[in-house]
């Protein structure tokens, strides 16, 4: 459980934190955060960008914690980015 988003934000992007979350996160693992509720929607959006499931969301006093669980979700072949993947010629 992450209580820091707010100091973290500070120092570097949620998006490059929350990336690395998912990184290092396994399939069928919980992640859990408690902050304010500015911040636990920010995080909502980024944690559903990235296709984890989001469990719950509590709110009471302003304060929120949301509970997202990674899924195995893996992107198919019309969803990977061909501008993305290095063609032979660009290698050589």
């Amino acid at each position: 459980m992450i209580h820091v988003f707010s100091a973290l934000k500070k120092r570097c992007s949620l998006v490059s934190v929350m990336a690395e979350v998912d990184r290092i996160l396994r399939p069928q693992r919980t992640f859990i955060v408690s902050d304010d509720m500015e911040k636990i929607g920010e995080i909502e959006k980024i944690m559903k960008s990235l296709k984890l499931n989001v469990i719950m969301t509590h709110s009471r006093y302003g304060e929120g914690v949301i509970s997202v669980q990674k899924s195995w979700w893996r992107p198919t072949e019309v969803e990977t980015i061909t501008s993305a993947i290095a063609s032979e010629s660009e290698l050589v």
